[in-house]
């Protein structure tokens, strides 16, 4: 999964953070079937944590509000990544 395709698609703000369902419809992903949607989740969620390590994204568990038990995780970039856009400074997913 391409790191800079997964930023573009998140908010700048908390208040607006995404879901990994709401960043797979943003990104357009094909999720026709449940197997579908498994991978594309695993797929994102390896790249958002990869995102998290290295500073550029931030993740908050929320509740949801129609489903009390029912808990997720939405991600929005950090000051780094907002900053680093700015600046146009490619994403490197190589460590050298």
């Amino acid at each position: 999964m391409n790191h800079e395709a997964v930023l573009a698609v998140l908010s700048n703000s908390k208040e607006e953070a995404k879901s990994i369902k709401e960043i797979a419809l943003a990104m357009d992903l094909e999720i026709t079937s449940h197997i579908d949607w498994i991978r594309v989740e695993q797929r994102l969620a390896r790249s958002l944590n990869a995102l998290i390590r290295w500073g550029w994204v931030a993740c908050d568990r929320r509740q949801q509000k129609t489903v009390p038990r029912l808990r997720y995780n939405a991600y929005w970039k950090t000051e780094l990544a907002r900053h680093t856009e700015q600046c146009e400074v490619p994403i490197s997913s190589n460590d050298a």
